[in-house]
């Protein structure tokens, strides 16, 4: 799951780029909660025209990502525009599918700059930005369900398997990660540099390498303990 956050395309030398916030939405599978309002800032001295392109995250074999066009389970307002230079536009995007979900599903919400007319010949170069944002859609009453498995022979062969064996999206963000009977433990932004992303789907895995982490093996399988229930 890399490269979440931001799908950058520079075919010239760098510029002022357009700004999307936010890049990262869990919404609900109806009601109120299942719309999101995204807000586009472009900080040039020229007007931006964006087209909004919904996709469906699947995934392959190797559990890498594979984008199907899902413009039916999204209506997006406005779907294309042009924002004025030093200005910015409101976008609003609601789930209209299936409500009646049994797990979380992912998009991505694509924000799409179009080239302006004539931009080609005036410039001779042409440079392309897209934002394509994450979204993550769940039917109520559902969770993650972390589990791990250890194993690590010596300190320099020390793997570590995270699934997600519940029915929501695992954030690894919520986390503290406790090794040695909970002698050491990390936060998500020491653990965040050896993990692929920071979600996991229902019925996916990563698996991590722990000898850059740790500097003593573990005499046991790591612990992981919620932040939202820790008290």
């Amino acid at each position: 799951m890399r490269k979440l956050l931001l799908l950058l395309i520079c075919l010239a030398n760098p510029v002022i780029a357009y700004q999307v916030q936010p890049m990262i939405v869990d919404l609900a599978s109806h009601g109120k909660k299942s719309m999101v309002t995204y807000r586009l800032q472009n900080p040039s001295d020229s007007a931006l025209p964006i087209e909004i392109q919904v996709f469906k995250r699947t995934f392959d074999d190797n559990q890498k990502e594979v984008l199907v066009p899902a413009e039916d389970d999204f209506i997006v307002l406005p779907p294309q525009i042009e924002v004025p230079a030093k200005g910015y536009q409101v976008f609003r995007a609601k789930y209209l599918g299936a409500p009646e979900l049994k797990q979380s599903e992912s998009y991505r919400i694509v924000f799409k700059q179009l080239p302006l007319p004539n931009e080609d010949e005036k410039s001779g170069v042409k440079m392309v930005f897209n934002f394509a944002t994450l979204v993550f859609v769940s039917p109520d009453g559902i969770e993650a369900q972390p589990e791990n498995t250890l194993v690590c022979p010596d300190l320099e062969n020390c793997l570590l398997t995270i699934k997600n064996i519940g029915n929501r999206v695992l954030d690894l963000a919520q986390y503290e990660y406790r090794f040695h009977q909970g002698k050491t433990v990390f936060s998500w932004t020491e653990f965040q540099p050896i993990t692929s992303g920071r979600f996991i789907m229902p019925g996916h895995s990563v698996t991590l390498e722990l000898k850059t982490l740790l500097t003593e093996k573990p005499t046991q399988s790591v612990e992981l303990i919620n932040l939202l229930n820790k008290k």
